[in-house]
């Protein structure tokens, strides 16, 4: 991916503009929220002008009704909060997030796009155990870079490397888990938005790791990556865990990863950003509440499947109607 295929795009949008769609959900017992950015493979942009009308939902195979509809372009959408998430960069230890160091400022350009009202944390956690939000949500972007700087700096691993895995894996729920209960604990109640700056030199018991995803299909939140192209990807893993689960987790959230060299960093960024912006958030009641995984589809109907038939639309194909709030958010 190269800078200037995407600067014209950004022109025409004031943001970034190369949005590829995507989706987040939001569950209560009343009201699901799917959040779904639309592309042009044509133009590279995002369609503006959709209309409830123009979309159809089902759920486990049957449609239901579009109660609430509301669209990022006319800034009717709810504010988001990203948060830049690093693994520790243990110094005796190879990967973590050590690429990023001495180029974060390549990323300080694209805060510049956020919205007024959308603010950054910083957060991270290490195979020793340590997880912490190190900068709570701000609109400060300078602030933004000097944390990120400080949660990459070298550490010594302390514990047993034998253990390690075990214990960075359930420091990595605890983690995902802080910045869901801070979103929900906020008025009005941003969307969690996780940018994952690890290289994703990882692996991860399928199982766990599953259990992450529904922690955010119960409630909300999606994830995206970004990846220095330099940095190779891991080995393939012989012991059965899934790899790359910043990947994995995307996939299941609606987001997308981004491989791009440094150059790049800010406009990976700010794609990321246009899908956040022009997103449409339709809402729908689930017809059960059974605390299990549903399976989701979004589609355009009528004229507007004419209009765009090449219309991409990308979002989240599950999530989880609660009977009440989890145990470990009360």
């Amino acid at each position: 991916m190269k800078a200037f295929l995407f600067s014209g795009l950004i022109a025409a949008l004031l943001f970034p503009s190369l949005g590829v769609s995507q989706d987040t959900i939001r569950v209560t017992t009343a009201l699901t929220i799917v959040e779904v950015i639309t592309l042009d493979p044509t133009t590279g942009l995002p369609v503006l002008d959709l209309k409830k009308q123009d979309f159809r939902v089902t759920d486990n195979g049957n449609e239901v009704p579009i109660s609430t509809f509301d669209s990022g372009a006319h800034y009717g959408t709810q504010p988001v909060v990203i948060w830049f998430v690093v693994l520790c960069n243990e110094r005796e230890k190879f990967g973590g997030s050590a690429e990023f160091v001495g180029r974060l400022n390549l990323f300080r350009p694209a805060l510049d796009h956020l919205d007024k009202t959308d603010t950054v944390g910083v957060a991270r956690w290490c195979d020793n155990g340590e997880t912490e939000l190190d900068l709570l949500p701000t609109s400060d972007r300078n602030q933004i870079i000097e944390a990120l700087a400080q949660a990459i700096k070298p550490i010594a691993f302390v514990g047993s490397s034998r253990d390690a895995n075990k214990v960075g894996e359930v420091t990595y729920r605890r983690m995902v888990r802080l910045i869901i209960q801070d979103a929900q604990n906020r008025n009005p109640r941003p969307l969690p938005v996780l940018v994952f700056l690890d290289g994703d030199r990882t692996g991860q018991p399928l199982g766990e790791l599953n259990q992450v995803v529904d922690d955010l299909l119960e409630t909300s939140g999606i994830v995206f990556g970004i990846k220095d192209k330099h940095i190779p990807d891991m080995s393939p893993l012989k012991n059965g865990e899934q790899e790359q689960i910043s990947h994995y987790m995307a996939y299941h959230t609606g987001g997308q990863y981004f491989s791009v060299f440094s150059e790049d960093y800010a406009t990976a960024l700010d794609m990321i950003f246009v899908q956040l912006h022009f997103r449409y958030d339709l809402g729908f009641r689930p017809p059960s509440i059974d605390d299990k995984r549903h399976s989701l589809n979004v589609e355009l109907t009528g004229q507007a499947r004419v209009d765009h038939k090449d219309i991409r639309l990308r979002y989240r194909e599950e999530y989880i109607p609660v009977s009440e709030k989890p145990s470990w958010l009360k």
